[in-house]
């Protein structure tokens, strides 16, 4: 729900405990009100009839257990401390999402879901299950976020209402490309193709990070600045426009980590990042990812070991701050120079590298 906060509710609505009180019961209200409104009544995967949809992990549990403590592992909110959200969750409720039937659940994902399986190299269907769970969690996002945006209309200010519409119609935009992405890996799973995704990046590291991750992201710019997508106020204006997404992995095992990064093989806009990225050392590679995760996901659950740590990085909490708020408020602005700086990979040694080897857990 850290898209609730692109409204950008002013920091004197939390200045007493009972304004606090009040913004969080409204929240959770509103929440609650979404989450009945968009309750599915057939199983997205199979198209089953279905009472109830299973409780699905967008990060394999295994990943999230070794990284835990005492059942727990921190958010997004630990960087951005907004005062109606919580800064950790149980592994119970870590990243899930409501749009398949618990069957599914048990079989389209048992590939990837398999820790013993990364004891050798990673398969063209491992891949395709990597891909449907990141589509299927950002298609249940963005039909919460859009449903979230009506219902908030209440509690906004005209210029906020504004705001709200223009998140809707890029939301909207991005769920058919989703939608119609997840179809894709689907078909790629059932059929076992081989070749249509190219892996940029495989990586088995010898210790456990701090960090675990599974996403979807829409880079910006490359590493040499080259414009991969367009600002949002660019795509809004063009429908035929398609936004073209690399998946990236952190997968913390018991003695080691799994990296993974890979792209739809149709999408070519990403060719010469990959080039470029190949040709890094090691230390570069996971540095830039590292700082990719930061710019432009919510989607990392960090162990609540180095949360010390994690708080002594202000530059860290600025890019998270960057994500939720800044980074859309960017996109108003079809500014090229603009966008090349805020989106500049080139500034990844600027943050702490959670993928070190230095903040291992073990």
């Amino acid at each position: 729900m850290v898209e609730f906060l692109k409204l950008e509710f002013e920091e004197r609505e939390f200045d007493d405990i009972n304004n606090k009180i009040e913004v969080r019961k409204n929240f959770n209200n509103i929440l609650k009100n979404v989450r009945e409104k968009t309750r599915i009544k057939n199983c997205m995967y199979c198209g089953e009839e279905i009472s109830s949809c299973c409780n699905s992990h967008s990060i394999p549990a295994f990943c999230l257990r070794n990284i835990s403590h005492d059942g727990n592992v921190l958010n997004f909110n630990l960087l951005i401390q907004n005062p109606i959200l919580d800064n950790n969750n149980g592994i119970k409720n870590t990243g899930v999402f409501h749009l398949i039937c618990r069957e599914c659940d048990s079989k389209i994902f048992k590939e990837y879901e398999e820790p013993s399986n990364y004891e050798t190299n990673i398969t063209s269907k491992m891949i395709a299950q990597i891909a449907m769970k990141n589509y299927l969690k950002s298609i249940y996002k963005r039909v919460i976020e859009n449903m979230m945006y009506e219902e908030i209309k209440s509690y906004c200010s005209n210029e906020d209402i504004i705001n709200t519409e223009f998140l809707q119609t890029i939301g909207e935009k991005d769920l058919n490309e989703y939608k119609k992405n997840f179809k894709r890996a689907k078909k790629i799973n059932e059929k076992n193709y081989e070749g249509e995704y190219h892996l940029v990046y495989y990586e088995k590291l010898n210790y456990v990070v701090p960090i675990a991750f599974q996403s979807n992201v829409a880079l910006a710019v490359g590493l040499d600045g080259e414009k991969i997508n367009e600002p949002y106020s660019s795509i809004n204006k063009n429908i035929k426009y398609q936004v073209q997404d690399i998946h990236i992995c952190i997968f913390p095992l018991k003695d080691s980590t799994i990296i993974i990064m890979f792209v739809d093989s149709k999408f070519k806009r990403y060719r010469n990042f990959y080039k470029k990225f190949r040709k890094l050392p090691t230390e570069k590679k996971l540095s830039i990812i590292n700082y990719i995760i930061f710019l432009y996901s919510e989607d990392m659950f960090i162990s609540k070991d180095i949360e010390n740590e994690i708080f002594e990085y202000d530059v860290l909490k600025n890019i998270a701050k960057q994500t939720t708020i800044g980074r859309v408020n960017n996109f108003y602005e079809n500014i090229d120079e603009q966008f090349k700086e805020t989106f500049d990979l080139n500034k990844s040694d600027s943050i702490p590298n959670l993928l070190d080897k230095k903040y291992k857990l073990r």
